[in-house]
C-alpha cells in the first residue's frame, strides 16, 4: 500500500512545486520537486523516489535529532536508504559534516560520507575555552571517507584531525584511520603529528579519553627528559580506571645513566568522607661515577619510596587515619626529587590513628615512626602504641564550674642510630589529669578564668641525674596546678570612614592578658628520661607569669556585588613573654625550644625570662597577606631570630616569598657563628594577558653559606589552540662535592588533545613529585 501511495504522489507531483513536505520512513522531507523512477524489471514497482531542490535551495530531511541537506536525494524503499549528492550537509548531536556524496540509513540512522570535512564537538563538559582560542572545544577534520557507525561513533579513513578550527592551523594529526566516540574516546592508528606542516612525531596508536569524568583505561603519553646525573629519561605509564571511585596508575621510568624505576599510584574515594591515596616506587640504581671515573658518587643499590594518606570511616563511629612519607635512602631523594621541600627533606615517617567519639568520651590509638637523618645516620623515635582517653568539659549541675579529664599511656622506643641495635632505648609512661575550671566575666571588657588540675605521671624507668645512665626503677610524679587567666580590660575605638568607597568603618581593639600558674614541687626532675618534652620536661615547684597584649584592627568592608558588608581582620599584633621563678622552666619552655633548629638538644643559659615573642599578621584584602615575627632575648638584649612571609594572588600576578634569619649571639647556645641559618625563597608568576601566557621564576638562597640552592624558570605561551612551554631547573650540589644538576624541558600543548613533550627533556616521573 505504501508503494502505491508513493507512486501516486510521485505522479501527482511530477510538475514543479515549491516547498512541499512529506513523511517517509520516519523522516520528514522538505523539497521543491519529486519524481519516481520505476523498476526496469517491473514497471509496476518504484525503484526509487528522487527529491530535488529548486533554484539553489537544498532538499532537507529531518530524522528526529538528525538533519540532512543535499541538492539531490534518492530514496530507496527496498534498502530504506537515502543517496545524497551535491553540497551534502549532515548535522546531529554536536557533529556537522559536509561532503561531496553520501548515503543515510533511515532505520539505523548510520551514514557514509565521501570526500568529507567538518567539525565535531568533542564534549559537552565545561572546559577552559582559552585553550581553543576562546571558541567551543571543537575538532576540525577532513577524510577520504567518514562512516557514522553508531549514535555517537564515527570512523574516519585517512583523516586529518585538529582542534584548531581557525583558518591558519598551528597543528594537525594525519592518520591511517580514526575511531571517535563522542564523550568517550578517540583512537588513531599510524598517526603523525605535524606542527606548522612539519612532522614532529609518529604514534602507532594514539588513545585520548574525552569522557565526562576524564577517566579511561589506557596507556598515557610517554614523557622524555634529561638530567646531569640521570641522563636521558623515558617514562611510561598505564592508567586503570577500576571503577567510578578507584583507579590505579602503573609507571616505568628508564634512566640511561642511573638505571630504572617502577611504581604505582592507587586512589579511591568512598562514602562518609572516606578517601585514600597510596604510592610505591622502586629504583634500581647503577653505580654512579664522577666525570673522570675516579670517584664513586653513589654505589649501585635498590631503594624504595612509600607515600600515602588514608581517611576511612569504620563502624561504631570510629575513623581510621593513616599517613606515610617513607624512603629507604636519603641520597636517592637528593638525586631524584624535583620539589625543593622533598629534595631538602631529612625526615621520614609513617603512622596510623584510630579515633572515636561517643558523647563526652573520646578515645584514640596511635602508632607512629619518625626518623631524622644526620648525614647518613638516621635517628628514630617509634610510638608503639599510644592510647588516649579524654572526657570533654561539662558543668557540674547548674553551676559554672566545668570538669574534664584525660588519661594517656605511651610506649616509645628510640634509636640514636637505626643501623645499630645497641643504641635502642625505650620507656613506658602513663599520664592522667583532671581539670576543673570556672570562668567569670565583668561585662564584655574583663574576663577571669580559674582552673585547678590534679596530674599524675608514671614511668617504668629513670636515669641517673649525673651520668644519665638508665636505671630500670619506676618513678612517679604528682603535680597540682592552679592557674588564673585574666583578659582585659579590653579597650576599643571605632573610626567612621564616611565617603570611603571600600571601608564603612574601622575598629581598633587592645586586649591585654595575664596568666599566673603555680605548680607543686617535684624534686626528681633530673631523673626523668626525656622522651616527650611536652610531658617529661615539666619542672615542678615553679610559678609562671605569662603576660602580653594583642592589638587588632578590624574593618567593615563593602562588597562590590551589592551584598552586605563583612567584617575582616585586617591586622593583628601579638606581643608575649613569660617569667618563671625557676630558671630551668624558662629554658624548657616549649614555645621557644623550636627556634634552636638542629641544636634543640642544647639548652640556653639559665634565665628566668623567655624571649619576647612578637607576631604580626596583615591581611589588607583576601588576595594579599603578610606575616612577620621575631624573638627578642631580654637577657642578651638582642633579637634571636626573624621570620617574614608574603603572599599575593591576583588574576595577573601570583607571588609568595619567605625570609628567615637566626642571629649570632655570643654566649647563647645554638646561636653561634657556626650555625646561624639565613635564607630567602620566593616564587612568582606573571600572566600579562590573563592566562594565555605566563612567566614564572622561583629561587632559594642560602645567605648564610653565600650560595644559591636552586632556581627555576618557566614560560608558557598559548596561541589560538596550541602553545609551547619552557622549563629550566638549576640545582646547586656543590655542598655535596658534586657538579650542579641542570634540567631542561620543552613541551607542546595541543588544545583538547593533551601535550606532547619532545626529547629535550622533562623533570621526570610524569609529574609525580
Amino acid at each position: 500500500m505504501r508503494l502505491l501511495f508513493l507512486l501516486v504522489v510521485a505522479l501527482g507531483w511530477s510538475a514543479t512545486a515549491s516547498a512541499q513536505q512529506i513523511t517517509v520512513g520516519g523522516c520528514t522531507f522538505v523539497f521543491d520537486s519529486i519524481a519516481s523512477v520505476p523498476d526496469p524489471k517491473d514497471e509496476k514497482k518504484v525503484l526509487r523516489v528522487e527529491y530535488r531542490g529548486f533554484d539553489g535551495q537544498p532538499v532537507e530531511a529531518k530524522c528526529q535529532d538528525a538533519q540532512v541537506f543535499a541538492q539531490e536525494m534518492d530514496y530507496s524503499e527496498a534498502e530504506n536508504r537515502l543517496d545524497l549528492r551535491g553540497q551534502v550537509v549532515f548535522q546531529q548531536a554536536g557533529a556537522r559534516i559536509t561532503a561531496a556524496t553520501g548515503s543515510f540509513d533511515l532505520k539505523t540512522r548510520n551514514a557514509v560520507f565521501v570526500q568529507a570535512s567538518g567539525t565535531l564537538l568533542l564534549t559537552d563538559r565545561q572546559l577552559d575555552r582559552t585553550l581553543f582560542g576562546s571558541m567551543e572545544p571543537e575538532a576540525f577534520f577532513t577524510a577520504d571517507r567518514i562512516e557514522k557507525t553508531g549514535p555517537r561513533t564515527y570512523k574516519l579513513v585517512k583523516p586529518t584531525f585538529t582542534t584548531c578550527v581557525q583558518p591558519s592551523r598551528r597543528w594537525q594529526i594525519k592518520a591511517g584511520s580514526m575511531t571517535l566516540t563522542l564523550d568517550r574516546y578517540a583512537v588513531m592508528r599510524n598517526a603523525v603529528l605535524q606542527v606548522k606542516d612539519v612532522s614532529v612525531a609518529y604514534l602507532p596508536l594514539f588513545y585520548y579519553p574525552i569522557q565526562e569524568d576524564d577517566r579511561a583505561t589506557g596507556f598515557l603519553m610517554p614523557g622524555y627528559g634529561a638530567s646531569t646525573y640521570r641522563g636521558f629519561t623515558l617514562s611510561n605509564a598505564f592508567f586503570w580506571a577500576i571503577n567510578r571511585s578507584a583507579d590505579l596508575t602503573v609507571y616505568h621510568d628508564w634512566f640511561t645513566k642511573s638505571g630504572h624505576g617502577v611504581g604505582a599510584d592507587f586512589r579511591y574515594v568512598g562514602s562518609d568522607g572516606s578517601a585514600g591515596t597510596a604510592r610505591a616506587y622502586v629504583i634500581d640504581e647503577q653505580q654512579l661515577l664522577s666525570d673522570d671515573g675516579s670517584r664513586v658518587i653513589s654505589p649501585g643499590k635498590r631503594s624504595y619510596e612509600f607515600r600515602g594518606n588514608l581517611n576511612q570511616a569504620l563502624p561504631a563511629g570510629i575513623r581510621l587515619q593513616g599517613r606515610a612519607n617513607f624512603f629507604t635512602d636519603v641520597t636517592t631523594q637528593q638525586f631524584y626529587q624535583t620539589d625543593p621541600s622533598a629534595f631538602t627533606q631529612r625526615s621520614r615517617s609513617f603512622g596510623l590513628d584510630a579515633t572515636g567519639t561517643w558523647g563526652r568520651l573520646r578515645a584514640s590509638a596511635q602508632a607512629e615512626r619518625n626518623d631524622v637523618f644526620y648525614g647518613a645516620v638516621a635517628a628514630s623515635t617509634r610510638t608503639q602504641p599510644r592510647l588516649n582517653l579524654s572526657i570533654t568539659d561539662a558543668p557540674i549541675g547548674r553551676t559554672k564550674i566545668y570538669v574534664g579529664g584525660s588519661f594517656d599511656t605511651l610506649s616509645v622506643v628510640r634509636f640514636t642510630d637505626v643501623a645499630k641495635p645497641n643504641t635502642r632505648d625505650s620507656i613506658l609512661r602513663t599520664d592522667g589529669q583532671i581539670t576543673a575550671r570556672a570562668p567569670f566575666a565583668l561585662g564584655t571588657a574583663f574576663t577571669v578564668t580559674g582552673s585547678l588540675t590534679a596530674r599524675r605521671t608514671d614511668w617504668n624507668a629513670r636515669q641517673d641525674p649525673v651520668t644519665r645512665v638508665r636505671i630500670d626503677t619506676p618513678i612517679s610524679r604528682h603535680l597540682l596546678e592552679v592557674q588564673v587567666r585574666a583578659v582585659g580590660p579590653v579597650f576599643g575605638r571605632i573610626y567612621n570612614t564616611e565617603g570611603n568607597a571600600w571601608v564603612e568603618r574601622v575598629k581598633h581593639v587592645i586586649e591585654p592578658s595575664v596568666t599566673v600558674l603555680r605548680r607543686s614541687a617535684f624534686t626528681a626532675f633530673d631523673e626523668v628520661v626525656p622522651f616527650d618534652p611536652a610531658v617529661d620536661l615539666i619542672v615542678g615547684g615553679v610559678t609562671q607569669f605569662t603576660y602580653g597584649v594583642t592589638n587588632r584592627v578590624l574593618a567593615r568592608v563593602r562588597q562590590t556585588d551589592g551584598a552586605p558588608a563583612i567584617v575582616r581582620d585586617m591586622l593583628s599584633l601579638d606581643i608575649q613573654q613569660s617569667y618563671y621563678t625557676d630558671q630551668r622552666a624558662a629554658s624548657y619552655d616549649q614555645q621557644h625550644l623550636g627556634g634552636l633548629g638542629d641544636q634543640s638538644s642544647q639548652v640556653p643559659p639559665p634565665s628566668n625570662f623567655t624571649p619576647v615573642r612578637l607576631s604580626l599578621n596583615v591581611t589588607p584584602s583576601p588576595t594579599i597577606s603578610g606575616q612577620f615575627g621575631l624573638e627578642y632575648d631580654t637577657r642578651f638584649r638582642a633579637v634571636r631570630s626573624y621570620r617574614a612571609s608574603a603572599n599575593v594572588t591576583q588574576p595577573r600576578v601570583d607571588f609568595s616569598g619567605s625570609w628567615t634569619k637566626q642571629q649570632v649571639i655570643p654566649g647563647l647556645a645554638g646561636y653561634s657563628a657556626a650555625y646561624a641559618p639565613h635564607s630567602i625563597s620566593f616564587s612568582s608568576r606573571v600572566r600579562p594577558d590573563g592566562g594565555r601566557s605566563s612567566i614564572s621564576y622561583a629561587t632559594i638562597l642560602d645567605i648564610f653559606n653565600e650560595r644559591m640552592l636552586q632556581h627555576h624558570f618557566g614560560a608558557v605561551y598559548n596561541a589560538q589552540c596550541c602553545g609551547i612551554s619552557l622549563d629550566y631547573l638549576w640545582r646547586n650540589l656543590s655542598h655535596y662535592g658534586l657538579r650542579n644538576d641542570k634540567r631542561f624541558s620543552v613541551s607542546i600543548s595541543l588544545a583538547g588533545i593533551g601535550s606532547f613533550v619532545n626529547p629535550l627533556g622533562v623533570f621526570g616521573n610524569n609529574g609525580r613529585q
